[in-house]
């Protein structure tokens, strides 16, 4: 059987076993209201996403309010690419301690051999400037993405070997902006190799335990994953647990403790990540959007104001980060529910 053959024979059973396995439910928002009742009504008027679990903070440098529904500042959720601006605060905590360099080419670190992503700085991967696609583009890894999605399952399985020899297979487009997911996983792996540690035990010592975050963690088994989340149509989603891809998108928290992560960056701890550094997308203009590692700066829309943020999606969750250094106030909406979260997130920074 040729390789097409037999990815079509995949897909096709995928198909039929996601279609008995993974049913879809009708969603409907779980009706405990927890937290501060006016951010609570707040919520009630102005979401409209289909829901079921939501949680949804407001921080200042002082204070910090929280509006959940069926869940709380406590509760679990997958944080997707919001992972990338936490792996950036780790690289900036890494050039201050002096064990890496913005312009230290990837090679030096990991073992890429001759592979043209060997010669990427870690500032052009924090920027999405390496020349890496979004994802791995080899045949085998392409085609056990499209099962996993047909089936709700986890695209991310790959260990950090699996990860390096991805990135060795693909190259090109470099200098040119381009999200890229492998990027990403590929900057905390060199972060958590150069310190000697996993990036799970980076993570946990060099920014968990100083701001006291005791929920979030990068789970390895379905014990430890956050529960399971729902697509947009109400199809229940398997945990994404990412070993090798940690950095990019595994990591799971809660709003309480992103909260204490946000409230120190408005208080300017590591603040070095959030600052623009390159544009992002094409042309020139003070409403382009900007990137410092990993961290975003747009216009805040309807204010003459701008944000930093960055927001992050798994196949059952959706998580939005958000700061307005100018007023120092920030949002943090967490949804286990796959549909956009980012235009309510935005409007409640601007009404805050």
């Amino acid at each position: 059987m040729s390789l097409s053959a037999g990815i079509a024979v995949l897909v096709a059973f995928a198909v039929v076993l996601g279609g008995w396995l993974v049913r879809p439910r009708t969603l409907e928002p779980e009706p405990e209201r927890t937290g501060d009742s006016k951010l609570q009504a707040y919520v009630d008027q102005h979401y409209n996403e289909p829901g079921h679990r939501l949680e949804v903070a407001v921080i200042s440098d002082n204070s910090m309010t929280f509006a959940g529904r069926g869940a709380n500042e406590h509760s679990l959720f997958e944080i997707g690419s919001v992972s990338k601006a936490i792996t950036g605060l780790l690289l900036t905590d890494s050039v201050r301690r002096g064990e890496v360099r913005l312009d230290q080419q990837v090679g030096s670190i990991l073992p890429l051999g001759d592979a043209e992503v060997a010669s990427a700085t870690l500032e052009e991967l924090a920027t999405h400037y390496s020349g890496l696609p979004r994802t791995s583009t080899r045949p085998q890894d392409v085609a056990r993405s499209l099962l996993v999605s047909l089936s709700a399952g986890n695209p991310y399985p790959y260990d950090v070997d699996d990860l390096i020899n991805q990135a060795k297979a693909d190259a090109g487009g470099r200098g040119e902006p381009a999200y890229s997911n492998l990027g990403g996983a590929l900057l905390g792996q060199a972060l958590a190799s150069k310190a000697g540690l996993s990036y799970a035990d980076l993570l946990s010592q060099r920014l968990l335990q100083p701001l006291e975050m005791r929920e979030t963690r990068v789970p390895k088994t379905a014990d430890e994953a956050a529960p399971d989340g729902y697509s947009s149509g109400g199809r229940r989603q398997a945990p994404w647990i990412q070993p090798g891809y940690a950095p990019a998108g595994g990591i799971v928290s809660s709003a309480g403790d992103l909260a204490l992560l946000v409230q120190s960056r408005l208080r300017g701890i590591g603040a070095e990540a959030l600052a623009p550094r390159r544009d992002f997308k094409d042309g020139e203009g003070e409403d382009s959007d900007r990137i410092g590692l990993f961290w975003f700066t747009s216009k805040l829309p309807g204010t003459d104001r701008s944000m930093v943020w960055h927001n992050g999606g798994t196949g059952g969750y959706r998580s939005f980060v958000g700061l307005d250094l100018d007023r120092k106030r920030a949002v943090i909406v967490l949804s286990d529910v796959a549909a956009d979260v980012d235009d309510f997130a935005t409007e409640l920074l601007a009404a805050s």
